[in-house]
């Protein structure tokens, strides 16, 4: 049955997604072209919808299933999907299955369609795509991470699914708690003012566990240029509390970036996601 409603809820959010996505490919298109051809109007025209499509279909994914959620459990279809023969917490999970895959596949079309356009640019201008490569090696080294990019990378990808993740968690879990019978008479403020509550009050966690969370990662510049990363148990308040308090330049620089945001947030994630599926489960209330 997870399967099913899996199934029904693809179908339900391609009617404007995918169109979402052709729209920027198409501007893209539009832009190698006009280049190409030496347009010069149409080209920055161009340019400038497609950077602000990539931006765009970010927020439309997002938009579209968070919406989706709140409509199809709390709005208008909430009664007929409540009596359908199935666990009311496999709704939860479909919903977030399907809106996480299409947030990544947002991403990687903006970041796909920001490559075709540089690939574009370069190629028009002396052709060789291997400058490309050379610039990026260059920044690695300049910044002394030429040892570390696959760690880079891993990390950054990593980050992102996470936080796609809890963005989606925010939001259904502020929708979810802004609908019990006691917030009726906010209607959609309800949901509302939970997200602003929420917002703040995990942004002021995320601060005091980048400081006091004894997990950082410590950069070391050395007068070389070239950056040495080490894991320490130490929080961001120390580091920032010795720069603060520095009269001397030294020969190697450190700085301590805090971590323990970063290893909150699945947590954070995984206990806003089990209030929200218990809410869903036992506390279900309709107007």
């Amino acid at each position: 049955m997870f399967g099913k409603l899996v199934k029904h809820e693809f179908r339900a959010t391609a009617r404007i997604i995918p169109f979402v996505f052709l729209v920027t490919l198409f501007l893209a298109l539009v832009n190698v072209l006009s280049g190409f051809l030496d347009i010069g109007v149409a080209s920055n025209i161009s340019f400038g919808l497609t950077i602000t499509m990539c931006i765009a279909q970010v927020a439309v994914a997002y938009a579209l299933v968070i919406w989706r959620y709140y409509k199809n459990m709390y709005g208008s279809e909430g009664y007929l999907t409540h009596t359908l023969p199935v666990k009311t917490h496999l709704h939860l999970w479909s919903k977030l299955l399907v809106g996480f895959i299409w947030s990544v596949l947002s991403y990687a079309v903006s970041a796909g369609t920001v490559a075709i356009i540089v690939i574009a640019k370069v190629h028009k201008a002396d052709g060789n795509l291997n400058a490309i490569s050379t610039g990026y090696q260059n920044i690695l080294r300049e910044k002394g991470l030429v040892n570390y990019q696959t760690a880079l990378w891993v990390v950054f990808g990593i980050f992102l699914l996470i936080s796609i993740l809890m963005v989606l968690t925010e939001a259904y879990f502020a929708i979810t708690l802004g609908n019990i019978s006691k917030m009726h008479s906010l209607g959609i403020g309800g949901p509302i003012l939970m997200f602003f509550l929420e917002y703040i009050f995990l942004q002021i966690v995320a601060f005091f566990a980048v400081f006091f969370i004894p997990i950082g990662l410590k950069i070391t510049t050395s007068a070389t240029g070239d950056a040495v990363f080490k894991f320490v148990r130490e929080g961001m308040l120390p580091s920032l509390t010795s720069q603060l308090n520095k009269t001397s330049n030294a020969v190697n620089e450190s700085v301590v970036v805090g971590l323990g945001s970063y290893l909150l947030i699945p947590v954070l994630a995984i206990l806003l996601l089990g209030i929200t599926a218990r809410i869903v489960s036992r506390h279900t209330s309709i107007r």
